[in-house]
């Protein structure tokens, strides 16, 4: 359970250094840095998961970063959040699935209405309500944000959803998944990027704000 934050002010220098949304690397990592490196998501049939490539860039920007706070924002769409205040089973983006063998008989209204409330029962443990607080609003993405250390970028892991951005404390790394992208963008300082693309198991590649990102076909 993350704690969210009461303000979207740990975000607000983003706007400004944000190129035109689209999808050029510039539209979700800010300008400025002195380079970028492209992080290929692990493929469906890959042995890594999401979450775990997330976990191994963690480890690769820990020495640059300290203990110093990190900010972390998840784009409020994610089927698994469901608004505040509200029942989870009307205002998220989920609804269970039963089904029974066509060798079985029918199955009685009573019978689908406590496999549905059992379903249910399942689910509504793993969603997350979104926050009472203001969103990050940058162009065309809204986002929830709250503040912890680097470890936090597995808060979702779960989902298999890393963080959409993340940055810390000093501004002197960012790091950005566009919802569509097949990839995360990360802008740093040149050590930064170098150590990133010297680690074999990211699969890393040297960037730059005007390319285009990687997109499933």
């Amino acid at each position: 359970m993350v704690a969210w934050d009461d303000d979207a002010s740990a975000g607000a220098w983003i706007a400004e250094r944000l190129g035109e949304f689209g999808p050029r690397v510039d539209g979700t990592v800010p300008r400025g840095y002195a380079a970028y490196a492209c992080v290929p998501h692990p493929d469906w049939d890959d042995d890594v998961t999401l979450a775990a490539q997330t976990d191994t860039l963690v480890a690769a920007l820990r020495r640059f970063t300290g203990d110093q706070p990190v900010h972390l924002a998840l784009w409020t769409g994610h089927a698994f959040l469901y608004d505040h205040g509200t029942d989870p089973r009307t205002s998220s983006g989920v609804a269970p699935f039963v089904s029974w063998s066509e060798d079985e008989p029918r199955p009685t209204p009573e019978e689908i209405e406590r496999a549905v409330a059992e379903a249910w029962a399942e689910i509504v443990p793993t969603l997350v309500e979104r926050p009472a607080a203001p969103m990050l609003l940058l162009p065309h993405r809204e986002y929830h944000l709250w503040t912890g250390s680097l470890a936090d970028a597995g808060a979702f892991r779960g989902h298999e959803q890393p963080p959409n951005l993340w940055w810390p404390e000093d501004r002197s790394w960012f790091v950005g998944t566009e919802i569509d992208a097949a990839a995360t963008y990360v802008g740093g300082s040149d050590a930064l990027v170098e150590a990133l693309c010297a680690d074999p198991t990211l699969r890393a590649s040297r960037a730059a704000p005007s390319d285009t990102m990687l997109f499933d076909e």
